[in-house]
């Protein structure tokens, strides 16, 4: 967005905001202006402009400017009124149905139907028949009106925010349905409803001001602006100021809010996909200008690259990098060290809210930092692409495989006679089948590592020069991860664009990259090639990076690493599961599941993705009710869902989600987070004693009584991570689920957190039961291991026989894919030894 087009929209948003607000300022403070009573006749009907009626008189012979200042003060506090009523029960109705689903969101919804299937005049009038004319009868089917449409747009935004782990989190451990709805699902509403209130605002003026000119709302001789142009509508041709200002009045009053709220949209949605580089930096279209564009071999380059963000925070520090065609940079760094916003950069992107202060950016041997949009658009599209992190959301769920890798050769201007072959050449490239049947697939039919792979066929279908992927390793199971990555190393070696390979793990990339960039602060601390940066690591955070490697890599080497006491999937003990077989509509997804565990002891679930893994933790935690089978706590029988458990019970057993980031209220200080389950389960503490409890959790997981007073934004991934934690040790649970505890956090954090489970389980007796795909978390943890795959446990048995002497292929598989350094860097490491 150019500087031009920024002060014309803040000028609009100004101008509109004015006269909206002076509109509604006149309608409020108007009675007490008018020179005359609404009422009062001052001269005969229909008068022309003069003396004591500047406007003219009506049709009675009152004051027309006298009724205006009086008019508008009903209609707009009717419409706040009724959109007000209608919020609160369509926000309550929305929300319930999307919490409580089934038969309560099946209600719920044939009741919006019926009311959106009547139009909104015949609604409107069968409303204020049942009512009554007047303000209340208006009032009420004005919010009658609004109503259904509120329920929707509540429940559509409240379905994506109840899949926060927070709110999973919340409904695991017991609450009630309104603490969950007014303090986990509606402080996240309140954007999508603010700006959704403006629209309806509009609509609720409209609504009155319909229902006035009909005759419903407020009876002669009280003033309104439509009752006036009902009045006054037979002599117009006589005085048509008398319905041409109060017209004008609600044309002024709907204008102004409809402006308002387009610039105010528009300015909140045109910086988001800004910043959003997501697949669609393929950009659109090219040009004969962009088709001799070349660095020579030289893709990216990145000179002194300095980003702030407010009051002087450096984001990125003096960067520089250099990359040509065919080689992998593997980026690595801490959460928040700047890796992000580096490739985010190398897009000619900066989020909003930060600033370049020096620094260039050169893209196939063009400038992009400060590029107009459609030229930079054009520039992408022809020499950058982008794969997403999340395999679950990188492919639109619509589309066909075809039609998603056909829409980037589209954006290319490949014609479409070519466009078949390119596909089909795309996928092989990224090893899938190019058949007919599976070009028809759509993603719902694709398992993870196919919709990764996908997306990187896309990606490469119109050969690009440079190439950023977002750590599309980490949603994987080691097997499909290891597939990926391979794939990667056989593209460059066909002459492939350059790779940024942004990681968290580099023993998982050692293999594929050519040199590695470590970032910490905003600052490259270490560059080099891959080897070197193994054997010879020159700063702290490399270091650690390449202690944290060669742990993933020890259980390669050696089978009996970092084992431990734990109880097995077999016996009795604190939670004790036998026979489950979960279901996910008509499809069995977990059959014949049977494990134990022991206080104190860790059982450590891996498997390849869509084995069950996550649903055995929801079984377990009662957020997946349809499964049969038998679950004891403490030799006590637990129901299958939440709601059938008692307080106790719930408190027992204490869920750790899988992403920091997401499992943590963003509106809520840590304090109030940790605070809510000592409410729930220890409702006799004092406000002090909760205080003092809350801080003795804190320090528990390793952090102080300050970060009490912060908001999970402030907080990196490991110490959200730590707090999800003493949130759950808040109910002093005797069995903690962790759902990939570490998949989101960098090598050196994980293994911190990894640590610390370790330390609890053994000084407070906690039984863990902990579902990864990472093969070294069993390693750390020791205890038991359980090998998930398609519903079913493959193989169990403590951690050290399963290493040392694998008996399913599956097992083989998985500890075949765990990451090995380079030869002469492990060789290197022996002869130090």
């Amino acid at each position: 967005m150019n500087r031009q087009t920024r002060w014309s929209r803040k000028t609009g948003a100004v101008v509109a905001g004015v006269v909206l607000g002076g509109t509604v300022l006149l309608a409020l403070i108007g009675p007490w202006l008018a020179p005359h009573l609404p009422g009062a006749v001052v001269d005969m009907p229909y008068a022309p402009s003069g003396g004591a009626a500047p406007l003219g008189t009506d049709h009675l012979g009152a004051d027309v400017l006298s009724r205006f200042l009086a008019g508008g003060r009903m209609l707009v506090l009717l419409a706040l009124g009724a959109l007000s009523v209608a919020y609160v029960l369509g926000a309550a109705a929305g929300m319930l149905a999307a919490l409580r689903g089934g038969a309560v969101d099946a209600m719920v919804l044939r009741m919006v139907d019926v009311l959106l299937g009547l139009p909104s005049f015949l609604l409107l009038s069968v409303v204020v028949v049942a009512v009554g004319r007047g303000t209340g009868g208006v009032a009420a089917a004005t919010a009658v009106v609004l109503f259904p449409e509120i329920v929707r747009v509540v429940r559509a935004a409240a379905l994506q925010a109840l899949q926060h782990d927070y709110v999973e989190v919340a409904v695991a451990r017991g609450e009630r349905t309104g603490y969950v709805l007014v303090r986990e699902v509606l402080p996240n509403l309140v954007p999508v409803l603010a700006a959704d209130a403006g629209v309806r605002f509009v609509g609720a003026a409209f609504t009155v001001a319909t229902a006035s000119f009909l005759g419903y709302g407020v009876q002669p001789p009280a003033a309104d602006w439509g009752l006036m142009i009902l009045e006054n509508r037979d002599g117009l041709a006589l005085q048509p100021l008398a319905v041409v200002v109060p017209a004008l009045g609600i044309l002024v009053l709907l204008l102004s809010a409809n402006l308002l709220i387009d610039v105010a949209l528009s300015g909140r949605l045109l910086p988001a996909r800004r910043r959003g580089v997501t697949s669609r930096v393929r950009g659109g279209g090219h040009d004969a200008d962009d088709a001799d564009v070349r660095g020579g071999d030289v893709a990216l380059r990145i000179e002194d690259l300095t980003v702030e963000a407010g009051e002087g925070t450096r984001v990125l520090d003096a960067v520089g990098l250099e990359l040509r065609r065919g080689r992998i940079l593997a980026l690595l760094g801490p959460s928040g060290s700047g890796k992000t916003t580096l490739a985010l950069a190398a897009f000619g992107e900066l989020r909003p809210g930060l600033t370049l202060r020096a620094g260039s950016v050169q893209l196939a041997g063009r400038s992009v930092l400060g590029m107009g949009g459609r030229a930079l658009r054009r520039l992408r599209a022809r020499h950058a692409a982008y794969v997403p992190q999340d395999p679950r959301t990188s492919l639109a769920a619509t589309l066909r495989v075809s039609d998603h890798v056909g829409e980037f050769l589209r954006a290319r201007g490949i014609p479409r006679e070519r466009r078949t072959e390119r596909i089909r050449e795309a996928l092989r490239a990224a090893r899938l089948p190019d058949d007919d049947a599976f070009l028809r697939r759509r993603p719902h039919e694709l398992s993870g590592g196919q919709r990764q792979r996908v997306a990187l066929a896309a990606a490469l279908a119109h050969r690009p020069d440079l190439l950023v992927l977002d750590e599309p390793a980490s949603a994987l199971d080691p097997v499909t991860a290891a597939g990926l990555l391979a794939d990667l190393g056989r593209i460059r070696a066909d002459g492939g664009p350059a790779v940024v390979l942004i990681a968290h793990d580099l023993a998982q990339v050692a293999s594929v990259a050519d040199e590695v960039a470590v970032l910490d602060r905003g600052r490259i601390v270490e560059h080099g090639p891959v080897e070197q940066v193994l054997a010879q690591p020159v700063s702290e955070p490399a270091r650690r990076l390449v202690v944290a490697a060669r742990t993933a890599a020890a259980p390669r080497r050696s089978g009996t690493a970092g084992a431990g006491a734990g109880a097995g999937p077999a016996g009795d003990g604190v939670l004790t599961l036998r026979g489950l077989r979960a279901r996910r509509g008509a499809r069995t997804v977990l059959d014949g599941i049977d494990l134990s565990v022991q206080p104190g002891g860790c059982l450590t679930v891996v498997g390849p993705s869509g084995g069950g893994k996550t649903t055995l933790l929801r079984c377990l935690a009662g957020l997946h009710p349809a499964w049969e089978g038998e679950l004891s706590l403490k030799g006590d029988g637990v129901a299958r869902g939440v709601r059938g458990r008692s307080r106790e019970q719930l408190r027992l057993v204490q869920l750790v989600p899988q992403d920091p980031y997401d499992s943590l209220n963003p509106r809520h200080r840590v304090e109030s987070i940790i605070a809510r389950p000592l409410r729930l389960f220890r409702p006799e503490l004092t406000a002090d004693a909760r205080r003092a409890q809350v801080h003795l959790m804190l320090e528990r997981v390793g952090l102080d009584g300050a970060h009490g007073a912060l908001r999970p934004d402030q907080l990196s991934g490991g110490q959200r991570q730590r707090v999800a934690l003493a949130r759950a040790l808040a109910a002093d649970p005797a069995v903690l689920l962790c759902d990939e505890a570490t998949s989101a956090l960098d090598a050196p954090t994980a293994a911190t957190v990894l640590a610390l489970l370790d330390e609890l389980r053994r000084d407070l007796g906690l039984a863990l039961i902990v579902v990864t795909h990472d093969m070294t978390v069993p390693v750390r943890l020791g205890g038991d291991l359980a090998v998930l795959a398609d519903g079913r446990i493959r193989e169990s048995g403590p951690v050290d026989a399963v290493f040392a002497d694998p008996r399913d292929p599956l097992t083989s598989q998985l500890l075949a894919a765990v990451p090995a350094l380079p030869a002469q860097v492990t060789a290197q490491e022996e002869r130090t030894r």
